[in-house]
This record gives C-alpha cells, sequence and structure tokens, in this order.
C-alpha cells in the first residue's frame, strides 16, 4: 500500500542528532516521513550528524539527501530551500525541527547575547525558512509546513527563560503563516512537545537542573505526567507525519501539544525555591 507520504517532496530542518542511544525528534522525523514514501531533504549544522540520518533512510532504501546548514545565518536559511528544491524539483513539505536552550536563565540572570542567540535559531530561522518556501509552495498551489514549539511556549517561571518567549513566538509565527497563504493553499501548524525523552531535552533539563540523570527525569514521568511516562521522538514524528500529510488538509493554524496531558493540568503551581514567605490567608 501506498505511504502517507508517498510522491511528496520533503525538507526536515534539524535532522541530525547528538550521539546518543537516544532517538532525537528530527531524525525521527525524517525517518518516518521516508517509511512513508517522502523523498527528504536532511538539514543541520553538523555533517556527520544529518549524514547519519540519511544513511539510515538510505539503508532502509528511502530517498534522503543531505544539507549542511547554520539556521543562525539569514543566507543559509535561504540555501537551505534553494537546494531542497534544485535537489527535489518541488517543496511539498517543511518542518522547523531546530530549537536551543543552552545557557539560558531566569528573565534577571539572562545574558543579551544569549537571548539574541536563542531568538535568532528557535524564531528568526523559522521565518526565513518559511519565508523562502511559500513562494515555492504558492506556485505549486500548495504545501505544509509544521513548526516544532512546546508546551513551555504556555507556561510561566523556570530558568527557560528565552527558550519559552521564543517557542510563544513560534506559536504566533504559524499562526501568521497558516492565515496569510491559506488562499493557496498553504497550511501551517506548530507541534507542542513536552517531557519526551530525546538527546536534546535530556542535555537541556540536566543544565537547567530539572534533572540530574536520565532515572530521574524518567522518574518524574511515571509521577508527573497525566499518562503515568515519558514520551518518545517517535510519538512527536507520528504528530508531525499526521499534520504533513493529506490527512490534514483542512487543518491549519493548530497548536498539537504532544505532552501526555500535560498542559491540561490545572492547580500544579509550585512556589519557587527561595520565594519569600506568602502573605495573607
Amino acid at each position: 500500500m501506498p505511504g502517507r507520504m508517498e510522491g511528496k517532496k520533503t525538507v526536515v530542518v534539524g535532522a541530525g542528532q547528538l550521539e546518543s542511544e537516544l532517538l532525537g525528534n528530527g531524525r525521527a522525523i525524517a525517518t518516518l516521513f521516508a517509511r512513508e514514501g517522502a523523498e527528504v531533504c536532511a538539514v543541520d549544522n553538523v555533517e556527520s550528524r544529518v549524514r547519519e540520518t540519511a544513511d539510515q533512510i538510505a539503508g532502509e532504501g528511502g530517498h534522503a539527501h543531505v544539507i549542511v546548514a547554520d539556521v543562525q545565518s539569514p543566507d543559509d536559511c535561504t540555501r537551505i530551500v534553494d537546494e531542497a528544491k534544485a535537489a527535489m524539483g518541488r517543496i511539498d513539505v517543511l518542518v522547523n525541527n531546530v530549537g536551543v536552550n543552552n545557557e539560558d536563565a531566569a528573565p534577571l540572570e539572562l545574558e543579551e547575547s544569549t537571548w539574541q542567540r536563542i531568538m535568532d535559531i528557535n524564531l528568526r530561522a523559522m521565518w526565513l525558512t518559511s519565508r523562502a518556501v511559500v513562494p515555492i509552495m504558492q506556485e505549486q498551489g500548495g504545501g505544509a509546513i509544521t513548526n516544532i514549539s512546546s508546551i513551555g511556549s504556555k507556561t510561566g517561571g523556570g530558568r527557560l527563560f528565552a527558550y519559552a518567549m521564543s517557542k510563544a513566538g513560534v506559536n504566533e509565527l504559524t499562526h501568521f503563516f497558516a492565515v496569510s497563504y491559506a488562499p493557496w493553499g498553504i497550511r501551517c501548524n506548530t507541534v507542542l512537545p513536552a517531557w519526551v525523552v530525546t538527546p536534546h531535552s535530556m542535555e537541556g533539563l540536566k543544565e537547567a537542573g530539572y534533572a540530574i540523570d536520565e532515572e530521574q527525569y524518567y522518574a518524574f514521568g511515571r509521577t508527573s505526567v497525566p499518562l503515568g511516562r515519558m514520551g518518545t521522538a517517535d510519538d512527536v514524528a507520528n504528530a508531525v507525519l499526521f499534520l504533513s500529510s493529506d490527512d490534514a488538509n483542512f487543518i491549519t493554524g493548530v497548536e498539537l501539544p504532544v505532552d501526555g496531558g500535560a498542559l491540561a493540568i490545572v492547580g500544579s503551581y509550585q512556589r519557587p525555591a527561595g520565594a519569600p514567605a506568602p502573605g495573607g490567608r
């Protein structure tokens, strides 16, 4: 039977990953697209990482191209789209998966240079790659852009201030593109993961002090996530596949949480350590 992405020409920005036994979201998305029949342009700023993704796709009988680019560079964001179009002849799907949170901090502690770097990578790059691909999709008569945000875009507190602000921007960018280019048949949606075990999430949460080790992270999932477990990159990839495929051809402008029910929890606020004693009754 044909796959759900049969014949689609796709670009996955952030398709490489850190060396790890864990599966990252970008590699999971790229390989799932290929298994479902898509031709994939896999993009990352480290060639060895993205080539491993492409080699895995080829090893499974799929068709992948490697593009090495740094989304901190506006020129590279445009080049990604130009090279993908040249390689595949068209672009039906763009997935913007790149995101960083290293060196993030609470609002009063964050360095301005860190704020700018996180904004440039997490938000500006998604605008620039989307801006570059829209004219191609307009000429083709349609396409799908799927962005990766976070449920952190919907919450406050903690030490991931710039990350949360950047992902809130991704949500609004998604809304703008969805409404602005719907007349040309271009859909734009975003996936909001949380408590998903990937190399990136483990690294970031350890640095932010939320999880000392992997077992502590899994234990948090068992006790604090409504579904009672942590998610996986495959959970995220399945959501991206749905939104990017023709199965979702009447869905645009949505924010789809992939979080085990975490965003639905109400009344779980914990007073920050070091806060003054509460007043009142």
